[in-house]
Order: C-alpha cells, then sequence, then structure tokens
C-alpha cells in the first residue's frame, strides 16, 4: 500500500480541518512549516491512506504523536486512545 495521498483527497482534509492542527488547532498561517497530512492511526499501524483516517497537524504535532496510538491516561493509570481530531466536532464550529 503506498503511503501517497492524492492532492485531492489531501485538499478535502485541509478544507474539513480549516487549515489548521487538529491538535493544538494552530491555523497555517500562524505556523512557520505547511501542516501535514496526518494518519489518525498511523500507517505504520496498519492505518490506511482513507480520508477517514486523515486529518491535518503541524510538523510539531505530528512528530510528537509518531506512530502512536495510545497513551497511559495519568489520572487512572490505564492505557487510553488518543485524541482523534474527527470525532471532536469542532470543524463544525463558527
Amino acid at each position: 500500500m503506498s503511503r501517497h495521498v492524492s492532492v485531492k483527497i489531501a485538499d478535502r482534509v485541509r478544507s474539513a480541518a480549516r487549515n489548521r492542527c487538529g491538535y493544538c488547532l494552530s491555523p497555517q498561517h500562524l505556523v512557520m512549516a505547511r501542516l501535514e497530512i496526518e494518519h489518525i492511526v498511523p500507517f505504520a499501524k496498519g492505518g490506511s491512506n482513507d480520508e477517514s483516517n486523515l486529518w491535518l497537524a503541524c510538523p510539531i504535532c505530528n512528530r510528537y504523536k509518531s506512530d502512536k496510538t495510545t497513551a497511559i491516561d495519568p489520572q487512572t493509570g490505564e492505557t487510553a486512545a488518543l485524541f482523534n481530531p474527527r470525532t471532536w466536532g469542532g470543524d463544525k464550529q463558527g
């Protein structure tokens, strides 16, 4: 499976994300680098290039998340799924 995301899909993801990082919410015009198409379930963990698995991330957030899908919740000590920016709903606000 190719890691390449088509320009058409990338444009739709950028539009749906309103050109801002799905994690820190920084808009493209305030980020010194181009926002990256990010795999919510990383390609390395079996994620696909399906549009529903893609979102925008600034380079800092994308590198920090890396190929992680879970983390230890500091309050409970249990393993929890990482935040999915597609389920937040903030892209529908103002």
